[in-house]
Protein backbone atom coordinates (compact mmCIF):
# COMPACT_ATOMS: atom_id res chain seq x y z
CA UNK A 1 0.00 0.00 0.00
CA UNK A 2 2.85 2.62 1.16
CA UNK A 3 4.56 1.49 -2.19
CA UNK A 4 2.07 2.52 -4.44
CA UNK A 5 1.00 5.60 -2.49
CA UNK A 6 5.03 6.08 -3.07
CA UNK A 7 4.14 5.50 -6.35
CA UNK A 8 1.36 7.89 -7.28
CA UNK A 9 3.19 10.43 -5.40
CA UNK A 10 5.94 10.58 -7.99
CA UNK A 11 3.38 10.74 -10.85
CA UNK A 12 1.78 13.48 -8.88
CA UNK A 13 4.91 15.03 -9.02
CA UNK A 14 6.17 14.68 -12.05
CA UNK A 15 3.01 15.69 -13.87
CA UNK A 16 3.07 19.00 -11.57
CA UNK A 17 6.29 19.44 -12.55
CA UNK A 18 5.25 18.94 -16.00
CA UNK A 19 2.37 21.64 -15.87
CA UNK A 20 5.15 23.99 -14.32
CA UNK A 21 7.58 24.10 -16.81
CA UNK A 22 4.86 24.07 -19.34
CA UNK A 23 3.59 27.52 -17.35
CA UNK A 24 6.49 29.03 -17.46
CA UNK A 25 7.96 28.14 -20.98
CA UNK A 26 4.54 29.26 -22.32
CA UNK A 27 3.63 32.05 -20.28
CA UNK A 28 0.33 33.53 -19.22
CA UNK A 29 -2.43 32.86 -22.51
CA UNK A 30 -2.70 35.97 -24.88
CA UNK A 31 -5.03 38.42 -24.82
CA UNK A 32 -7.70 37.12 -27.88
CA UNK A 33 -8.49 40.03 -30.22
CA UNK A 34 -11.31 40.95 -31.88
CA UNK A 35 -9.91 43.46 -34.61
CA UNK A 36 -12.41 44.41 -38.22
CA UNK A 37 -11.18 44.11 -41.40
CA UNK A 38 -9.89 46.88 -43.70
CA UNK A 39 -9.33 46.95 -47.46
CA UNK A 40 -6.78 49.02 -49.64
CA UNK A 41 -6.39 48.70 -53.53
CA UNK A 42 -8.66 45.30 -53.59
CA UNK A 43 -6.85 43.60 -51.26
CA UNK A 44 -8.62 42.58 -47.98
CA UNK A 45 -6.75 42.81 -44.88
CA UNK A 46 -7.64 39.80 -42.08
CA UNK A 47 -6.37 40.15 -38.54
CA UNK A 48 -6.72 36.98 -36.50
CA UNK A 49 -6.99 36.60 -33.00
CA UNK A 50 -3.59 34.75 -33.05
CA UNK A 51 -1.74 37.70 -34.48
CA UNK A 52 -1.47 36.49 -37.78
CA UNK A 53 -2.70 39.15 -40.94
CA UNK A 54 -3.29 38.34 -44.28
CA UNK A 55 -3.85 39.53 -47.38
CA UNK A 56 -6.76 38.62 -49.17
CA UNK A 57 -7.82 38.71 -52.95
CA UNK A 58 -10.93 40.81 -52.58
CA UNK A 59 -12.28 39.52 -56.12
CA UNK A 60 -11.16 35.73 -55.71
CA UNK A 61 -10.89 35.31 -51.66
CA UNK A 62 -7.32 33.80 -52.46
CA UNK A 63 -4.43 34.59 -49.91
CA UNK A 64 -1.56 36.19 -51.19
CA UNK A 65 1.62 35.13 -49.88
CA UNK A 66 2.11 34.25 -45.86
CA UNK A 67 0.87 35.76 -42.98
CA UNK A 68 2.51 38.44 -40.83
CA UNK A 69 2.92 36.83 -37.55
CA UNK A 70 2.77 39.61 -34.99
CA UNK A 71 4.29 38.31 -31.69
CA UNK A 72 5.77 39.69 -28.61
CA UNK A 73 8.74 38.40 -26.12
CA UNK A 74 7.49 36.54 -23.52
CA UNK A 75 9.47 36.91 -20.02
CA UNK A 76 8.80 33.25 -19.27
CA UNK A 77 8.41 31.90 -16.27
CA UNK A 78 10.55 30.10 -13.38
CA UNK A 79 12.89 27.89 -15.13
CA UNK A 80 14.25 29.49 -18.16
CA UNK A 81 13.55 27.96 -21.45
CA UNK A 82 15.11 29.99 -23.84
CA UNK A 83 14.09 33.04 -25.96
CA UNK A 84 9.77 32.55 -26.51
CA UNK A 85 7.40 34.62 -27.85
CA UNK A 86 3.44 35.21 -27.76
CA UNK A 87 1.09 36.56 -30.44
CA UNK A 88 -0.31 40.26 -29.94
CA UNK A 89 -3.60 40.70 -29.84
CA UNK A 90 -5.22 43.31 -32.17
CA UNK A 91 -8.64 44.76 -31.02
CA UNK A 92 -8.23 47.95 -33.63
CA UNK A 93 -9.27 47.49 -36.99
CA UNK A 94 -6.20 48.40 -39.52
CA UNK A 95 -6.25 51.29 -41.32
CA UNK A 96 -4.79 52.68 -44.36
CA UNK A 97 -2.99 55.39 -45.58
CA UNK A 98 -1.74 55.34 -49.48
CA UNK A 99 0.10 51.67 -49.57
CA UNK A 100 0.90 51.13 -46.08
CA UNK A 101 -1.94 49.25 -43.73
CA UNK A 102 -1.36 50.85 -40.02
CA UNK A 103 -2.18 48.17 -36.78
CA UNK A 104 -2.18 49.07 -33.64
CA UNK A 105 -1.59 46.38 -31.32
CA UNK A 106 -2.55 45.33 -27.60
CA UNK A 107 0.98 45.67 -26.84
CA UNK A 108 1.60 48.82 -26.97
CA UNK A 109 2.96 49.84 -30.41
CA UNK A 110 1.82 50.47 -34.22
CA UNK A 111 3.59 49.25 -36.76
CA UNK A 112 3.11 50.44 -40.61
CA UNK A 113 3.47 47.39 -43.32
CA UNK A 114 3.16 48.37 -47.21
CA UNK A 115 1.33 46.47 -49.77
CA UNK A 116 2.93 45.56 -52.63
CA UNK A 117 1.37 44.18 -55.51
CA UNK A 118 -1.57 43.34 -53.20
CA UNK A 119 0.38 41.51 -50.49
CA UNK A 120 2.08 42.83 -47.36
CA UNK A 121 4.99 42.99 -46.94
CA UNK A 122 6.70 41.45 -43.92
CA UNK A 123 9.32 44.24 -42.90
CA UNK A 124 7.28 47.18 -41.66
CA UNK A 125 8.12 50.36 -42.78
CA UNK A 126 7.87 51.79 -39.73
CA UNK A 127 6.80 51.12 -36.27
CA UNK A 128 5.86 53.23 -33.18
CA UNK A 129 7.48 53.42 -30.80
CA UNK A 130 10.75 52.30 -32.09
CA UNK A 131 12.06 50.98 -29.04
CA UNK A 132 9.85 49.28 -25.95
CA UNK A 133 5.67 50.43 -26.19
CA UNK A 134 3.70 53.15 -25.43
CA UNK A 135 3.11 52.01 -21.52
CA UNK A 136 -0.35 50.62 -22.36
CA UNK A 137 -2.06 48.82 -24.63
CA UNK A 138 -4.46 50.00 -27.67
CA UNK A 139 -7.76 48.66 -27.83
CA UNK A 140 -9.75 51.52 -29.41
CA UNK A 141 -8.99 52.20 -33.08
CA UNK A 142 -6.38 54.73 -35.31
CA UNK A 143 -8.41 57.23 -37.14
CA UNK A 144 -6.52 58.59 -40.09
CA UNK A 145 -6.45 62.25 -41.17
CA UNK A 146 -4.42 65.01 -43.01
CA UNK A 147 -1.52 62.79 -42.80
CA UNK A 148 -1.46 61.68 -39.45
CA UNK A 149 -2.58 59.04 -37.54
CA UNK A 150 -4.24 59.62 -34.25
CA UNK A 151 -5.03 56.63 -31.28
CA UNK A 152 -5.15 56.79 -27.64
CA UNK A 153 -4.20 54.11 -24.88
CA UNK A 154 -5.44 52.56 -22.01
CA UNK A 155 -3.11 55.02 -19.73
CA UNK A 156 -5.33 58.00 -21.18
CA UNK A 157 -2.78 59.06 -23.56
CA UNK A 158 -3.71 60.55 -27.13
CA UNK A 159 -1.09 60.52 -29.50
CA UNK A 160 -0.81 61.80 -33.20
CA UNK A 161 1.92 60.19 -35.50
CA UNK A 162 3.14 61.12 -39.13
CA UNK A 163 1.53 58.39 -41.12
CA UNK A 164 4.26 58.78 -43.94
CA UNK A 165 6.74 57.79 -41.18
CA UNK A 166 5.18 56.80 -37.90
CA UNK A 167 7.51 59.75 -36.00
CA UNK A 168 5.40 61.16 -32.71
CA UNK A 169 3.88 64.68 -33.80
CA UNK A 170 2.14 65.19 -30.26
CA UNK A 171 1.02 62.93 -27.61
CA UNK A 172 -1.56 64.62 -24.67
CA UNK A 173 -1.94 62.48 -21.15
CA UNK A 174 -6.20 62.61 -20.28
CA UNK A 175 -4.82 60.46 -17.45
CA UNK A 176 -8.15 58.55 -18.26
CA UNK A 177 -8.65 55.10 -19.94
CA UNK A 178 -8.87 55.46 -23.70
CA UNK A 179 -10.99 52.22 -25.58
CA UNK A 180 -12.49 54.33 -28.68
CA UNK A 181 -11.03 55.69 -31.49
CA UNK A 182 -10.43 59.32 -32.08
CA UNK A 183 -13.34 60.93 -34.47
CA UNK A 184 -11.47 63.68 -36.56
CA UNK A 185 -13.11 66.68 -38.15
CA UNK A 186 -10.42 69.25 -39.67
CA UNK A 187 -8.53 70.92 -36.54
CA UNK A 188 -10.69 69.25 -33.87
CA UNK A 189 -10.17 65.48 -32.60
CA UNK A 190 -12.82 63.68 -30.69
CA UNK A 191 -12.30 60.93 -28.46
CA UNK A 192 -14.04 59.12 -25.82
CA UNK A 193 -12.88 57.86 -22.04
CA UNK A 194 -14.02 55.15 -19.49
CA UNK A 195 -13.45 58.70 -16.93
CA UNK A 196 -17.35 59.32 -18.14
CA UNK A 197 -15.82 62.36 -20.77
CA UNK A 198 -16.27 63.31 -24.15
CA UNK A 199 -12.84 65.68 -24.92
CA UNK A 200 -12.33 67.80 -27.58
CA UNK A 201 -8.36 67.90 -28.45
CA UNK A 202 -7.09 70.57 -30.97
CA UNK A 203 -5.33 68.21 -34.29
CA UNK A 204 -3.02 70.51 -34.59
CA UNK A 205 -1.01 69.90 -31.19
CA UNK A 206 -3.12 68.23 -29.10
CA UNK A 207 -4.41 71.09 -26.64
CA UNK A 208 -7.76 70.81 -24.89
CA UNK A 209 -10.50 72.70 -26.00
CA UNK A 210 -13.02 71.06 -23.91
CA UNK A 211 -14.69 68.72 -22.09
CA UNK A 212 -18.43 66.97 -21.85
CA UNK A 213 -19.47 64.33 -19.30
CA UNK A 214 -21.83 61.84 -18.95
CA UNK A 215 -22.76 59.87 -15.76
CA UNK A 216 -21.10 56.82 -17.39
CA UNK A 217 -18.32 55.24 -19.19
CA UNK A 218 -17.93 56.01 -23.01
CA UNK A 219 -16.32 52.88 -25.03
CA UNK A 220 -17.80 53.99 -28.50
CA UNK A 221 -16.56 56.37 -31.25
CA UNK A 222 -18.13 59.27 -31.80
CA UNK A 223 -19.98 60.67 -34.99
CA UNK A 224 -19.75 64.12 -36.37
CA UNK A 225 -22.30 65.62 -38.76
CA UNK A 226 -24.11 69.33 -38.53
CA UNK A 227 -21.97 70.97 -36.69
CA UNK A 228 -23.09 67.86 -33.96
CA UNK A 229 -21.26 64.91 -32.15
CA UNK A 230 -22.90 62.43 -31.26
CA UNK A 231 -21.92 59.28 -29.39
CA UNK A 232 -23.56 56.72 -26.47
CA UNK A 233 -22.47 56.34 -23.22
CA UNK A 234 -22.84 53.30 -20.22
CA UNK A 235 -25.52 55.15 -18.55
CA UNK A 236 -27.75 54.08 -21.14
CA UNK A 237 -28.37 57.74 -22.98
CA UNK A 238 -27.11 58.81 -26.37
CA UNK A 239 -26.02 62.51 -26.76
CA UNK A 240 -25.66 65.25 -29.06
CA UNK A 241 -22.77 68.39 -28.18
CA UNK A 242 -22.27 71.22 -30.20
CA UNK A 243 -18.97 70.40 -31.81
CA UNK A 244 -17.47 73.92 -31.00
CA UNK A 245 -18.14 74.41 -27.59
CA UNK A 246 -19.53 70.71 -26.25
CA UNK A 247 -22.21 72.33 -25.05
CA UNK A 248 -25.42 70.10 -24.65
CA UNK A 249 -27.73 69.69 -27.93
CA UNK A 250 -30.07 66.97 -26.60
CA UNK A 251 -30.13 63.65 -24.82
CA UNK A 252 -31.71 60.43 -25.61
CA UNK A 253 -34.12 59.65 -24.01
CA UNK A 254 -34.73 62.59 -21.93
CA UNK A 255 -35.75 63.13 -18.51
CA UNK A 256 -38.80 61.52 -17.30
CA UNK A 257 -38.80 59.43 -20.40
CA UNK A 258 -40.21 56.01 -20.55
CA UNK A 259 -38.22 54.79 -23.71
CA UNK A 260 -35.08 54.51 -21.46
CA UNK A 261 -33.00 51.66 -22.96
CA UNK A 262 -32.54 48.70 -20.97
CA UNK A 263 -28.31 48.42 -21.46
CA UNK A 264 -25.13 49.94 -22.60
CA UNK A 265 -24.56 52.11 -25.80
CA UNK A 266 -21.31 50.22 -26.44
CA UNK A 267 -21.60 50.17 -30.44
CA UNK A 268 -20.37 53.33 -32.82
CA UNK A 269 -23.86 54.69 -34.20
CA UNK A 270 -24.38 55.31 -37.70
CA UNK A 271 -25.91 58.40 -39.41
CA UNK A 272 -28.04 57.90 -42.72
CA UNK A 273 -29.54 61.51 -43.64
CA UNK A 274 -31.46 62.84 -40.56
CA UNK A 275 -31.51 59.87 -38.79
CA UNK A 276 -29.21 58.37 -36.03
CA UNK A 277 -29.31 54.72 -35.97
CA UNK A 278 -27.74 53.94 -32.14
CA UNK A 279 -27.50 49.94 -31.61
CA UNK A 280 -27.67 49.01 -28.16
CA UNK A 281 -27.05 45.85 -25.81
CA UNK A 282 -29.93 45.67 -24.99
CA UNK A 283 -31.01 44.53 -28.64
CA UNK A 284 -32.67 47.33 -30.12
CA UNK A 285 -31.21 49.98 -32.87
CA UNK A 286 -32.88 53.41 -31.68
CA UNK A 287 -33.48 55.41 -34.71
CA UNK A 288 -33.29 59.11 -33.24
CA UNK A 289 -33.97 62.51 -34.97
CA UNK A 290 -30.40 63.59 -35.35
CA UNK A 291 -31.92 67.11 -35.05
CA UNK A 292 -33.61 66.51 -31.69
CA UNK A 293 -32.74 63.20 -30.05
CA UNK A 294 -36.12 61.96 -30.38
CA UNK A 295 -37.11 58.62 -30.98
CA UNK A 296 -38.66 57.71 -34.65
CA UNK A 297 -38.50 54.17 -34.20
CA UNK A 298 -37.10 51.32 -32.25
CA UNK A 299 -36.38 48.06 -34.08
CA UNK A 300 -35.30 44.99 -31.77
CA UNK A 301 -33.28 42.61 -33.40
CA UNK A 302 -33.59 39.82 -30.22
CA UNK A 303 -30.08 39.99 -28.73
CA UNK A 304 -27.09 42.20 -28.32
CA UNK A 305 -25.33 44.64 -30.69
CA UNK A 306 -21.94 44.74 -29.85
CA UNK A 307 -20.64 45.49 -33.25
CA UNK A 308 -20.49 48.27 -35.14
CA UNK A 309 -23.20 48.15 -37.53
CA UNK A 310 -22.43 49.60 -41.37
CA UNK A 311 -24.54 51.01 -44.19
CA UNK A 312 -24.68 49.74 -47.58
CA UNK A 313 -26.74 52.01 -50.05
CA UNK A 314 -30.43 52.67 -48.12
CA UNK A 315 -29.50 49.46 -45.70
CA UNK A 316 -28.19 49.13 -42.15
CA UNK A 317 -26.12 46.14 -41.92
CA UNK A 318 -26.79 44.77 -38.08
CA UNK A 319 -25.16 41.82 -36.25
CA UNK A 320 -26.69 40.57 -33.00
CA UNK A 321 -25.44 38.08 -30.74
CA UNK A 322 -26.39 35.74 -27.92
CA UNK A 323 -24.66 36.64 -24.45
CA UNK A 324 -22.71 33.44 -24.90
CA UNK A 325 -21.10 34.29 -28.16
CA UNK A 326 -22.27 31.47 -29.93
CA UNK A 327 -24.91 32.03 -32.33
CA UNK A 328 -25.72 34.99 -34.31
CA UNK A 329 -27.83 36.68 -36.72
CA UNK A 330 -27.22 39.35 -39.12
CA UNK A 331 -30.33 41.70 -40.00
CA UNK A 332 -30.81 44.36 -42.57
CA UNK A 333 -32.54 47.50 -41.56
CA UNK A 334 -34.34 49.79 -44.50
CA UNK A 335 -33.58 53.40 -43.43
CA UNK A 336 -36.42 54.71 -45.19
CA UNK A 337 -38.93 52.82 -44.26
CA UNK A 338 -37.06 50.50 -40.93
CA UNK A 339 -38.35 46.94 -42.41
CA UNK A 340 -36.49 44.10 -41.18
CA UNK A 341 -35.04 41.59 -42.80
CA UNK A 342 -32.41 38.71 -41.53
CA UNK A 343 -29.90 37.70 -44.38
CA UNK A 344 -28.30 35.33 -42.50
CA UNK A 345 -27.64 33.33 -39.33
CA UNK A 346 -24.20 31.80 -37.88
CA UNK A 347 -23.13 29.36 -34.97
CA UNK A 348 -20.00 31.66 -33.67
CA UNK A 349 -20.34 35.48 -32.66
CA UNK A 350 -19.60 38.40 -33.89
CA UNK A 351 -17.58 41.45 -31.76
CA UNK A 352 -15.75 42.66 -34.49
CA UNK A 353 -17.09 45.97 -36.46
CA UNK A 354 -18.65 44.84 -39.60
CA UNK A 355 -16.82 46.37 -42.87
CA UNK A 356 -19.17 47.57 -45.87
CA UNK A 357 -17.17 47.38 -49.38
CA UNK A 358 -19.11 46.88 -53.32
CA UNK A 359 -22.26 45.66 -51.76
CA UNK A 360 -20.49 43.12 -49.51
CA UNK A 361 -20.36 43.17 -45.96
CA UNK A 362 -17.02 41.49 -44.00
CA UNK A 363 -17.43 39.65 -40.55
CA UNK A 364 -14.75 38.19 -38.16
CA UNK A 365 -16.20 36.20 -35.84
CA UNK A 366 -15.52 35.37 -31.94
CA UNK A 367 -14.33 31.47 -33.69
CA UNK A 368 -12.03 33.20 -35.86
CA UNK A 369 -13.81 33.11 -39.04
CA UNK A 370 -13.66 35.37 -41.78
CA UNK A 371 -17.00 36.01 -43.74
CA UNK A 372 -18.23 38.18 -47.29
CA UNK A 373 -21.62 38.46 -46.95
CA UNK A 374 -24.07 39.81 -49.69
CA UNK A 375 -26.23 42.63 -48.18
CA UNK A 376 -29.01 41.95 -51.12
CA UNK A 377 -29.56 38.18 -51.08
CA UNK A 378 -27.68 36.93 -48.07
CA UNK A 379 -25.06 34.81 -49.63
CA UNK A 380 -22.31 34.02 -46.77
CA UNK A 381 -19.05 33.18 -48.03
CA UNK A 382 -16.40 31.68 -45.53
CA UNK A 383 -13.15 32.46 -46.50
CA UNK A 384 -10.35 30.13 -46.55
CA UNK A 385 -7.04 31.05 -45.23
CA UNK A 386 -4.22 28.12 -46.47
CA UNK A 387 -1.60 29.17 -48.41
CA UNK A 388 -1.40 28.49 -51.83
CA UNK A 389 1.91 28.70 -53.78
CA UNK A 390 1.68 31.01 -56.64
CA UNK A 391 4.30 31.50 -59.41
Amino acid sequence: MNKNLKKIGILLTTVILGLVLFVSCTGAPAPRGWAGVSELNGTLVFITISGRVYSVDSTTGAVRGEPIRLVTPSPGGFFSCGTQTVPIAVYASPVTNNDLVIIGGYDGRVYAYPLVDGRLMEDWRWVYPRQGNIGGAIIGGLTVSGGKVFFGSTTGAVFALNAADGFKEWSTDLGQKIWSAPAVDGTTLYISTFNKKLIALSSTDGTKKWEFETEGAISATPVISNNLVYFGSYDRHMYAVEAQTGKLAWKFPAEGSAEAPKNWFWAKPVISRDTLFAPNLDGNVYALDTRNGSLIRSVNLGNAISSSPVLVGDNLIAAATDLAKKTSRIYSINTRDFSMRELASMTEGVNAPLFASGGTVYLHSTRDNFYGLNAQNGALQKFSLSITTTK
